[in-house]
């Protein structure tokens, strides 16, 4: 027979926060652009003017010379929606551009929470050089999404997914999906 105990404090705390607890979350836009760099920057220039607390932050994952996940938060400094490209600054020889340079494949995760809003990148990294920095110290990288997902959260739990996927002739997106959460 197993043994149950009570659960901790830790699990009563995160039992007892509510999850996606805003009175409304903006409905998704039928309309939406079709090329995610477009609805991207609409969604962050919507967190900023609503003074999303660091809406440009952004986490980025990406895969050591063992093959174990890394990730970490950084700055988005810029999004060229002609290239599909999410500009970010970091020292040439940090922990996180030896493993992109090793391995290009990574993963931008960006979470904005009054919005219910999160979007998620994947694809190459490779240098951008046209793009400017403060410091010589500091180069400039940009993630190439291939693909993108986006997600609006529902009150009523019935969020929504606009998943988009880089062709050789443009992107193509599967339209607004919803994905029901249970309980």
């Amino acid at each position: 027979m197993t043994d149950r105990t009570e659960p901790g404090p830790l699990v009563r705390a995160l039992i007892a926060r509510p999850v996606l607890a805003a009175a409304d979350y903006p409905a998704p836009n039928p309309d939406a652009p079709a090329d995610p760099a477009a609805l991207f920057t609409t969604w962050l220039l919507d967190a900023l003017a609503s003074d999303v607390p660091d809406a440009q932050v952004m986490t980025l994952s990406t895969v050591d010379a063992e093959g174990r996940p890394d990730a970490r938060v950084l700055v988005l400094r810029d999004v060229d929606a002609s290239a599909g490209a999410w500009h970010f600054w970091t020292e040439p020889d940090s922990p996180k551009a030896r493993q992109f340079t090793a391995r290009p494949d990574a993963a931008l995760t960006v979470y904005w929470p009054r919005p219910g809003r999160q979007v998620r990148l994947r694809g190459p990294v490779r240098p951008a050089p046209a793009c400017t920095t403060p410091s010589p110290a500091l180069h400039c990288y940009a993630l190439h999404a291939t693909t993108a997902e986006f997600w609006q959260a529902s009150p009523t739990r019935d969020h929504h997914h606009l998943h988009c996927t880089r062709t050789p002739t443009g992107w193509t997106s599967t339209g607004w999906t919803p994905t029901a959460v249970p309980g």
